[in-house]
């Protein structure tokens, strides 16, 4: 990772004036200070900024913050303009998609209501108003990508042939980009315009919970500011124009797919990817255990990667690390634990963790509520001290602090391949387009099973293990069988390195071969040490 250096990083000024709170001590000595958020607030300033948004603004009208609350102070007038309240009120109301986005998510809102509304606000600087909430959300949505853009540490290749990919990546369970592996695919034509026109009236679906045309979702992507931008994500895409199937395949390394033995049974797995800079996909694991892999179309996307034993700094898994608590948007990662993971310190998570805890709500829909974080970091924290102990003969005890990820830009006309099981989190550093596939080979298929059995409902276990022996009898017994022998050699070979460990100096100079101390070797006795003595 890069040496960046956040202390000289230049901040762009919020657009109505709002400072850090480290600003309030050195500002309070000027002649004409006041704290403008106390006199504006009056009783309502022993409140959190958060609260005063979510619990507080929430329960009201748009037209009583645009005609009330906006007038009563600057105060009020700066947390009415905050933007991601207007963007929940606007998904709300057009979740069908029928909108189109302007100027800002306010603006949005008030010119699809009324089709004469035409006023670009202009804003007012508040002067002496201080709140490291709406700074650090500010931050978020206009931090420069480029300081994250270092790093090149996933394997890179080209002319890559399928018996070279099987050995050195699919079997080892290890990442790579294939530069070069979409170089003969129409798909590698599209743009924003031609896929718009292919698309045409189709609407698809944005992760923010609504359904738009592609047109109307690049003219949102051109124009958004924001620390979390709206992400096309759709996965009946193939269904909905099944032209665009036939400008792409990856079979000349992912050919084999056994979760075709479901047909129209089987999960999601294929999606259609677009979005605006800043957009992308926080840390995660694929489901079921599955493996992937993602084509970027135009863009370029920033991937960041943890070994499935490590656990990403600020990320806090579930016990089936499907269900994550990370930071609420894709950039506060980057922003608070890129640069140096190492160099954490634990109140330092604990801290951010709060931070993660005021802004949770507000980026999630309503009809999904996760409320299990802090379970989810003691779990973390009993499997790590698991792992230590687990670890502690050999000394080697792997987690974020002494395992660097794997980082990488993925370019237009490039491949990369996720691993089953891999941490994985992805930045758009531009608009881009992208395709992604999950799938299963022999070489995961166990895996995958295996994660099915511990899921409370067994319906997919039993559908998929019953096709799988009926397309492939004896197959997952094979599998059982050659893993079960691959693991007896492991523990074998690990053996004999504890056996023919060399002995040290000390070793070698107090005991014979047999263990028994020599004549020139000698002792200290503390008596009977019994278990009484406890």
């Amino acid at each position: 990772m890069s040496e960046y250096n956040e202390d000289v990083e230049l901040y762009i000024p919020h657009p109505y004036g709002v400072k850090p709170k480290g600003n309030f001590y050195f500002d309070s000595f000027n002649k004409d200070f006041f704290d403008s958020r106390k006199l504006g607030l009056g009783l309502f300033s022993v409140f959190e900024d958060n609260f005063i948004i979510d619990s507080i603004l929430d329960l009201l009208s748009a037209e009583e913050l645009t005609k009330t609350i906006n007038l009563v102070s600057k105060a009020f007038y700066i947390y009415v303009q905050e933007e991601e309240q207007w963007k929940m009120k606007a998904i709300n109301k057009f979740s069908d998609g029928e909108f189109k986005y302007h100027h800002s998510w306010q603006y949005t809102y008030k010119s699809n209501c009324d089709k004469s509304f035409s006023t670009e606000p202009t804003p007012i600087q508040v002067k002496y108003f201080y709140s490291d909430y709406l700074f650090h959300i500010h931050r978020c949505a206009t931090v420069d990508l480029e300081q994250f853009e270092h790093g090149d540490s996933i394997d890179r290749r080209t002319n890559l042939t399928l018996e070279e990919f099987t050995r050195d990546y699919l079997i080892p369970n290890k990442p790579v980009i294939i530069s070069d592996a979409c170089k003969n695919w129409a798909a590698k034509n599209w743009t924003r315009e031609t896929l718009a026109e292919r698309c045409g009236d189709v609407k698809l679906y944005i992760n923010a919970g609504v359904f738009m045309n592609v047109k109307d979702f690049f003219y949102y992507s051109e124009q958004c500011k924001e620390e979390m931008p709206m992400y096309l994500f759709d996965h009946y895409y193939g269904e909905k124009i099944p032209s665009l199937l036939d400008d792409y395949s990856a079979d000349a390394y992912f050919k084999e797919d056994l979760f075709n033995v479901l047909g129209d049974k089987r999960p999601s797995f294929r999606w259609l990817l677009a979005g605006p800079s800043r957009s992308g996909a926080s840390f995660h694991k694929d489901p079921n255990h599955t493996s992937a892999w993602n084509a970027v179309i135009t863009g370029r996307k920033k991937w960041v990667m943890y070994p499935p034993h490590v656990v990403p700094p600020g990320v806090y898994p579930s016990d089936d690390g499907l269900e994550i608590t990370a930071p609420s948007s894709i950039i506060e990662w980057f922003i608070n634990f890129y640069e140096k993971p190492d160099s954490i310190e634990k109140d330092s998570l604990e801290e951010q963790q709060k931070e993660n805890d005021k802004k949770n709500t507000r980026f999630k829909l309503k009809d999904k509520k996760v409320n299990i974080k802090h379970q989810q970091q003691q779990q973390q924290q009993k499997q790590q001290q698991q792992q230590s102990n687990d670890d502690d003969e050999t000394g080697e005890v792997e987690t974020y602090e002494t395992v660097k990820p794997l980082e990488g830009i993925l370019n237009a006309g490039e491949m990369i391949f996720v691993p089953s099981g891999w941490y994985h989190s992805v930045l758009n550093l531009e608009e881009s387009i992208a395709i992604t596939h999950n799938f299963i080979d022999s070489n995961n298929l166990l895996k995958v099973v295996d994660f099915m059995a511990t899921k409370k409902k067994k319906d997919l276990y039993n559908e998929f293990t019953n096709k799988i022996e009926q397309a492939y009898p004896g197959k997952l017994e094979s599998l059982k069988k050659a893993e079960k022998e691959k693991q007896e050699e492991i523990k074998r070979i690990e053996e004999e390195k504890l056996k023919n460990k060399k002995k040290s100096i000390w070793e070698t100079a107090t005991n014979d071969s047999n263990n028994v101390p020599t004549s020139k070797s000698f002792s200290f006795s503390f008596g009977d040490l019994s278990d009484n003595d406890d």
